[in-house]
């Protein structure tokens, strides 16, 4: 009984180890991957910028009456909706931008530790 429940104490564990590593190296991205979403989203808040700017420039209507105050007020919850998203891709550019610089400096740690330990010839 004892052998039993040490062989699959052992058969779990590897397996375990298994699972873990297989998704450890799965959802790890690269520096580069991590640079393009930034960039990607740095576009994405630019485009929203632009669009903040057309739609100001439509917000100062000239128009009376009822359907000039919708119409504005539509195009201000447009303004602020945009505004919004622009900030929300900018923090995502941001912490895109971290994670790649965190993955570039443990790949240089990484590189160094093997140059480090490798014979000497």
């Amino acid at each position: 009984m004892k052998t039993v429940t040490l062989k699959s104490f052992v058969i779990f564990s590897l397996l375990a180890l298994l699972i873990f590593g297989v998704s450890v190296n799965s959802f790890a991205a690269s520096a580069a991957e991590h640079d393009a979403l930034a960039s990607q989203f740095e576009n994405l808040a630019k485009e929203m910028h632009t669009k903040v700017d057309e739609l100001s420039h439509k917000s100062r209507s000239s128009y009376f009456g009822r359907n000039a105050r919708r119409k504005k007020s539509r195009v201000t919850n447009k303004i602020r909706k945009y505004e919004k998203a622009a900030t929300e891709y900018a923090e995502k550019a941001a912490y895109h931008h971290q994670l790649a610089a965190e993955q570039s400096k443990l790949n240089s740690i990484a590189n160094k530790n093997q140059i480090n330990l490798s014979p000497n010839l």
